[in-house]
């Protein structure tokens, strides 16, 4: 008797573990803004002397989209600057994520303005288009890569296959391939 339970426990316990490990990977939001502005960093040093943090990343599981928000400062060297020495402006767009053509990243297609806010800034800087543009679409633009230690475990390689928003993060199905 001893035997056969011994049996079942070890097939019940081999159903549980898989060989190929785990069929979905979570980005937390923390992850997504991390890439995000190591992706961005060569870009950002064309704007030197503005003050442009990683953008923070909203979920809208309901939505099944993301939000980012950046929140631009620019000095603001005119004399009477005071203690307003900082001019504001925040941008936040959205768009749906979908996995690339080589389904090793994530792309944010259906990319729309959400909403624009300047403080402090005259309508001489030009940014009053952008106000203009509320609502307006974007073109797609990678979002991610997914991390090679993800996509390649014990020698087996993996694919991604789908990628939804939970209220977690990110979720990317992925499988052998």
């Amino acid at each position: 008797m001893r035997r056969v339970l011994f049996a079942c426990l070890a097939f019940v316990l081999a159903g549980c573990a898989s060989v190929y490990g785990p069929r979905s990977i979570t980005l937390t939001t923390e992850e997504i803004e991390r890439q995000i502005e190591t992706d961005l960093g060569s870009l950002l040093e064309v704007f030197r002397g503005l003050e442009l943090r990683r953008p923070e990343v909203g979920l809208m599981p309901a939505a099944e989209r993301l939000q980012l928000a950046w929140n631009v400062r620019l000095p603001n060297t005119a004399p009477d600057a005071g203690l307003y020495g900082w001019l504001n402006a925040r941008i936040e767009v959205s768009g749906k994520p979908m996995l690339n053509a080589a389904r090793n990243g994530v792309m944010l297609t259906q990319v729309t303005i959400d909403d624009v806010r300047l403080g402090g800034l005259p309508r001489m800087f030009g940014f009053s288009q952008l106000l203009e543009r509320k609502g307006a679409a974007l073109p797609d633009f990678a979002l991610v890569a997914l991390p090679e230690d993800e996509l390649k475990r014990a020698g087996v390689v993996y694919r991604a296959t789908a990628v939804a928003v939970s209220y977690r993060g990110l979720r990317v199905d992925i499988e052998p391939k």
